[in-house]
């Protein structure tokens, strides 16, 4: 059975569709190392472009970011390593709410809402090459796609886990705070601790 990567982008639900009744866990990961190839151009495109704008006062975490290759190899990873144990987590939080979980589920469903992310984050990312308008339009077109993914996330959590519509709305936004949360810690980690007033 062929691959359905475009219907994947644009279409999900018709994808969703037929990964369903093939159930072969080697297309989510296809479609997890095309997302991640997608967004490493994507991250590496933005560094590129912002590279000038980090000073030596930024965190590591920036700094690190700033060179265009170190980024595209972190969004590599950050999407096919985070999809492939996010489904394992997914997974256990599915199972909780008591749905018919397992791991090939948990990563499908993640494997698809990355699917049109990583689409909408590459086209903007060569939008903002453009002076001025070029962030604009690419932000207004990464918006519909990010929806795009939204709504993916919630319709392969219900289709997959084979819920209802409340449980999955359920699952997904306590799938969401988890992982807002993880970032949020994440994100408080890598400010700099602020100097101790002098005693003197």
């Amino acid at each position: 059975m062929a691959v359905p990567i475009v219907e994947a982008f644009w279409k999900p639900e018709e994808a969703i569709e037929d990964v369903k009744k093939e159930r072969n866990l080697s297309t989510p990961i296809i479609f997890l190392i095309i997302a991640g190839i997608l967004t490493a151009i994507s991250l590496a495109l933005l560094s590129y472009s912002m590279s000038g704008t980090i000073s030596s006062t930024e965190t590591r975490v920036a700094q690190f970011l700033s060179k265009p290759w170190m980024a595209a190899i972190s969004g590599f990873l950050l999407v096919f390593i985070g999809g492939l144990l996010g489904g394992l987590y997914y997974m256990l939080v599915m199972r909780a709410l008591k749905t018919e979980s397992d791991y090939f589920a948990g990563v499908a469903a993640l494997a698809h809402t990355a699917m049109p992310a990583s689409l909408g984050l590459l086209i903007f990312s060569i939008l903002t090459m453009i002076p001025k308008a070029g962030v604009i339009i690419g932000a207004i077109i990464g918006l519909i796609f990010f929806a795009l993914s939204a709504g993916t996330l919630y319709n392969a959590t219900r289709e997959f886990f084979e819920t209802d519509m409340v449980t999955a709305l359920v699952g997904v936004s306590a799938f969401g705070l988890a992982v807002g949360v993880i970032i949020a810690l994440s994100a408080i980690s890598g400010i700099p601790y602020l100097p101790k007033p002098s005693t003197s």
